[in-house]
């Protein structure tokens, strides 16, 4: 048995361990490039995303070859250490970021899965799984879409009508193939990324038309609006355009919020309506769309006679009827056949008849409007109420003449 002292410190056994540390690290040591390789894939992921990793390329077929053996669990997590390496090249990372992607959806976990496509859209844009990411995520919209497919076939079942109103409903804690809260806003956000990705593929047209489609229930008729027609617009191949085309035009409409508001909106939706019957033969060729489009025109222009006719009673209440006879006789003229251009006529005569015998229509008098205006204002009557001040002429300011008097110098007296 040694003794206590022979367990001590020896310059030449340090010496050796030394040396011996020196000769594995050499760079022509195939031992030392092991090491180094063994280190780098058990820290760099540990410490940064930027670390050369010499055996990529055959983690991805060993990830591969998880994926086949249906580990998907196992997989994922070895595409997602070589996709979050930004120092593997381009092709191999948006490879195994599509594969963790992939893991996703086979392992029912839509939400993440939904994600990880998006994160493959964002970092690889023009990259080879565009298309594939887009379709993928659509699927998984359809499948969160059948909740209000079902709420729509309820409601039209029970002989519901008007806007389908969204109630908030939990899904189930451990169902993780759906989102856990706001399902629907969640399925129209991922719907918006497919056709902003793929502007050109074969699901762009069905994505914006399901969201227009969607708002249009639920009364988010703005929305509606500007997603059927980018539909009309952008895809004038697609099939779904006829349909488009006729949400669109009552979206319009039902966007303006009535004859007192802007109505450029019931402008638009005569314009789409025109172009539908003289560009699209299905709508005008099927008479239940052709009726659709029937009623809507009808719609619109009686909300646009309302509107003038609106115009024309402000005018005639303000006391200026000769601006209300011209606005009821463009209402007479411009909208025929409606009950607006009766009203209107009835009006301009009864309008043009006081003109006619001096007498101002009972309560449109403007001096009198003046006066009241002038009293809501100032809380004291208006010191204008004889005849020589309705001309608005004050004598001692200007003399018989007409002439101002002057101080012999042309200047003006005070």
């Amino acid at each position: 048995m040694p003794k206590p002292a022979d367990r001590g410190f020896r310059p030449g056994r340090t010496g050796a361990l030394v040396a011996a540390a020196v000769l594995l690290c050499a760079p022509g040591c195939h031992t030392a490039r092991n090491f180094k390789e063994r280190v780098v894939s058990a820290t760099g992921p540990l410490f940064n995303s930027h670390y050369d990793d010499p055996r990529a390329q055959e983690k991805l077929d060993a990830a591969e070859q998880l994926y086949q053996a249906k580990d998907y669990e196992k997989a994922r997590g070895e595409f997602r250490t070589l996709a979050d390496n930004q120092s593997n090249p381009a092709v191999l990372a948006e490879r195994a970021r599509f594969m963790q992607a992939e893991c996703r959806y086979m392992l029912g976990q839509y939400p993440e899965a939904a994600d990880t496509y998006h994160k493959v859209l964002l970092d690889f844009p023009t990259g080879t799984y565009r298309r594939d990411c887009c379709a993928r995520i659509f699927a998984i919209c359809d499948y969160w879409l059948d909740d209000f497919r079902a709420e729509k076939d309820r409601r039209v079942a029970a002989g519901e009508k008007g806007v389908l109103r969204w109630h908030p409903s939990w899904s189930k804690p451990l169902d993780r193939s759906r989102p856990a809260i706001d399902q629907e806003g969640r399925t129209l956000e991922a719907l918006e990324r497919v056709h902003t990705h793929d502007i050109t593929g074969p699901t762009a047209d069905k994505a914006i038309f399901w969201c227009g489609y969607v708002n249009f229930i639920r009364g988010n008729f703005s929305e509606a609006d500007q997603f059927f027609s980018q539909l009309v617009e952008l895809h004038s191949d697609s099939p779904l355009r006829p349909q488009a085309l006729a949400f669109a035009i009552q979206a319009k409409n039902n966007a303006t919020g009535g004859a007192s508001y802007d109505g450029r909106k019931c402008a638009e939706a005569l314009h789409l309506v025109q172009v539908a019957e003289a560009t699209v033969p299905e709508l005008v060729n099927d008479p239940a769309m052709a009726e659709k489009l029937t009623r809507a025109k009808f719609a619109i222009r009686s909300q646009q006679a309302e509107k003038d006719f609106l115009t024309a009673e402000y005018y005639e209440r303000t006391g200026h009827p000769g601006s209300a006879v011209f606005y009821y006789e463009l209402v007479r003229r411009r909208y025929a056949g409606t009950r607006y251009s009766d009203l209107a006529t009835e009006k301009k005569e009864r309008l043009v008849r006081l003109m006619q015998d001096g007498r101002p229509e009972p309560g449109n008098d403007p001096f009198a409007i003046a006066k009241a205006k002038w009293n809501e204002v100032f809380g004291k009557p208006q010191s204008v109420t004889d005849e020589k001040d309705r001309a608005r002429v004050d004598p001692g300011l200007v003399p018989a003449g007409g002439t101002p008097p002057t101080d012999g110098t042309g200047n003006t007296r005070p």
